[in-house]
């Protein structure tokens, strides 16, 4: 068993990495080398609209979850309002390509549980983003957070060393930090195959609304980059149905330990509370209409 377990691990771990590697590069770069103008340019002045443009810049900003918060109190800095800067948190780390790449090739080449992670992701946070602006709550100011360093120009040739410098110690100190949950969200996916009673996974697991809560609550535990979760819930396929796959891939990114550590940095207790709670309830009743209609991962 103890070999089953070991090549569970490293399977999850080797198949993960090449996209991890690639996620901190490319949010290395965009933090070194993109300024917040060029960011506040993209969100235009109607905070409707802006909500939603906020969202789908993670399609062209792939940054992870870590990345995703001092970059948006940055913009809030900037004078983006705090429903944009919530919806770019919530939606960034889930739809930008590498994401959708990485959930593509861990689920076989389908495109159905890449795109239900997609559009969810990005529904959830236009809806709490549009929320916020419902109950005017954009006035709140962040706490206290070190600013982000971007670059508003480009490296002349004496600088251009100490820039790649410092991106790969970015990336390198990105990649130390979300290793560690990686490396334990592998192993506890494989002692849960492994290990775990297979009578209390079949009655959880196999269950349409317990598999959801199970699995949103595994997701929020591991606290998985964007980058490596789609190889542990694949991983975990076996024994949960589609719809508690699917909520542990939506919730992981928007609420997790690290989040739940993270976001009171940058915005609000309360509009932090807020997010969580609706987050939470509109992630489980989309789990649950997955598991009741026709769909496959396959």
């Amino acid at each position: 068993m103890w070999q089953n377990a070991q090549t569970v691990f490293l399977s999850i771990l080797l198949e993960s990495l090449p996209f991890v590697l690639a996620g901190v590069l490319v949010s290395s770069v965009i933090q070194s080398m993109v300024s917040q103008e060029t960011f506040l340019r993209m969100i235009p002045k109607r905070k409707t609209l802006a909500v939603v443009y906020a969202s789908l810049l993670g399609l062209v900003l792939p940054v992870c979850d870590c990345g995703a918060v001092p970059v948006a109190r940055s913009l809030m800095q900037k004078g983006v309002p705090v429903s944009a800067a919530m919806a770019f948190v919530l939606a960034a780390p889930a739809i930008n390509p590498l994401t959708m790449v990485a959930t593509y090739v861990a689920f076989g080449g389908s495109t159905v549980m890449m795109g239900l992670r997609t559009v969810a992701a990005l529904s959830i946070a236009v809806l709490v983003g549009w929320l916020f602006l419902w109950l005017r709550i954009e006035k709140v100011k962040p706490f206290p957070l070190a600013p982000v360093a971007l670059s508003a120009t480009v490296p002349t040739s004496g600088t251009r060393f100490f820039l790649i410098a410092g991106v790969l110690g970015h990336a390198l100190r990105e990649l130390f930090e979300v290793g560690v949950f990686i490396v334990a969200g592998a192993a506890v996916a494989a002692a849960i195959q492994v290990w775990f009673p297979a009578s209390i996974l079949s009655a959880v697991g196999q269950h349409p609304i317990g598999s959801v809560v199970g699995m949103m609550g595994l997701g929020i535990l591991f606290s998985l980059c964007a980058q490596a979760d789609a190889f542990v819930a694949r991983s975990l396929a076996g024994v949960s149905t589609v719809g508690g796959v699917f909520g542990f891939l939506v919730i992981g990114q928007m609420i997790d330990i690290r989040n739940f550590l993270l976001l009171p940095r940058a915005f609000h207790r309360k509009v932090v509370i807020l997010t969580f709670f609706v987050t939470f309830v509109l992630t489980l009743l989309l789990g649950v209409m997955v598991n009741y209609t026709d769909l496959s991962t396959k």
